[in-house]
């Protein structure tokens, strides 16, 4: 197995209170993100936040939200269930302020086998890219 971080981030002309209020609500993805999220819902179990979302091809992720700390703009969820051959996935995305633009960054780590490492980071980092450029479109930037 080897252990791997993914990574994408993009500058978005958004105010980074606006794009941390799109993120932190958890629900709502597929709004923001169509191209990949069909539908979003979030449950609670034992205290625990989770949240359940469909993706545009019928396969489904089941995360548990680790933290949605607005200071820091930072949300962290782990996925323990998804349909990429990877395992111990960790995702973060955080908002930056830059004073004008704001930077966001989407990154995870996970352990994935050897043979699969370089298709699966390429799919992931590709994901997030996908994402920030969405992101960005919804909100008009």
């Amino acid at each position: 197995m080897k252990h791997c971080r993914a990574e994408a981030s993009r500058d978005i002309a958004a105010p980074a209170d606006a794009l941390w209020a799109t993120i932190e609500k958890m629900t709502g993805m597929e709004d923001w993100y169509p191209g990949l999220i069909q539908s979003s819902r979030v449950d609670a179990k034992d205290g625990v936040t989770h949240r359940v979302c469909t993706m545009a091809n019928g396969g489904v992720l089941e995360e548990r939200i680790l933290l949605r700390d607005a200071q820091t703009r930072t949300f962290v969820y782990s996925v323990d269930s998804h349909p990429l051959p990877a395992r111990g996935v960790v995702g973060c995305i955080r908002v930056d302020d830059l004073g004008g633009p704001s930077r966001v960054t989407w990154d995870s780590q996970f352990l994935v086998e050897d043979a699969a490492a370089d298709e699966v980071l390429d799919s992931v980092r590709g994901l997030y890219a996908a994402g920030l450029d969405s992101l960005a479109k919804h909100h008009g930037a």
